[in-house]
């Protein structure tokens, strides 16, 4: 199938500070929600680190599959060892790096799809997932025989429903009268209860489906292709995983927000 990719915007805060000593390779620890495997949000983090890694000539660390409640832990350890730079990836992570930033002057806190800032060493990214969401919904509108579209979400949390209701609008901007089903699986991680749920709103009618989320997405894709209904992928381009069932992905370049981070900090902003 044709493949059309619809690009998510960025927005940035930084706070300046003077430029990082770099007689020794940059050190870089990336906190992720989730497995680097995902297919989707944690994947597409962790492929931006290793680009950063190959042009920057950094050090770089991961740790995966951080609950909600090990988040400020998490960040803690990397700036202990004496990490340069810790990203925490997600809006969980932006309270306790608000928390605990201070403490490590040395150490810049990066944090993604969050608004927090602080000096001297917080920034953040807010990426614009309601954009995201209303360009893949427009284009669900679009190639929709049914007329019903489907949005899973892992939990209902700001950027996930941010993506819902930009997918609600833009559906609605092109066909006004198309119906659109939403439901949210109650965890990121549960793969089969995504692929359930996805199931249950194909058999209700839907020949578009997008989720988003971590592994309970691959379950919304592994229905659709069972189903055979189309896929509209988020964040990273997972089209491999179903090439016939995937019809374009609604990007978003966390591999820019980590270049730019890193090249600004390397430059001394």
């Amino acid at each position: 199938m044709k493949k059309i990719l619809a690009l998510a915007v960025t927005a940035v805060t930084l706070f300046g500070a003077s430029a990082m000593a770099q007689d020794k390779p940059l050190r870089v620890g990336l906190v992720l929600p989730g497995p680097i495997n995902d297919g989707t949000f944690n994947t597409a983090a962790y492929q931006g680190l290793k680009k950063a890694e190959q042009k920057y000539k950094i050090q770089t660390s991961v740790q995966e599959n951080t609950s909600f409640a090990q988040s400020e832990e998490a960040l803690l350890n990397y700036a202990r060892q004496g990490y340069d730079v810790v990203i925490g990836h997600g809006f969980q992570f932006a309270e306790p790096a608000t928390k605990v930033h201070k403490d490590f002057p040395k150490t810049w806190f990066i944090v993604n799809t969050a608004k927090a800032a602080g000096a001297p060493n917080l920034a953040s990214f807010d990426n614009r997932w309601g954009d995201a969401g209303y360009i893949a919904g427009a284009l669900a509108a679009m190639i929709s025989k049914t007329g019903i579209i489907g949005h899973i979400g892992g939990i209902p949390v700001p950027v996930i429903q941010e993506y819902n209701e930009g997918w609600d609008r833009g559906a609605k901007r092109i066909r006004p009268d198309i119906k659109v089903l939403s439901a949210y699986v109650g965890s990121f991680s549960d793969t089969a209860k995504g692929k359930e749920i996805t199931t249950s709103i194909i058999e209700r009618g839907a020949d578009v489906v997008t989720a988003t989320g971590n592994e309970s997405v691959i379950g919304t894709i592994q229905a659709a292709k069972e189903k055979n209904v189309m896929a509209i992928g988020t964040a990273f381009d997972s089209a491999s995983f179903a090439p016939d069932t995937i019809v374009t992905t609604a990007l978003v370049h966390f591999d820019v927000n980590i270049d730019l981070a890193l090249g600004k900090i390397i430059e001394g902003l």
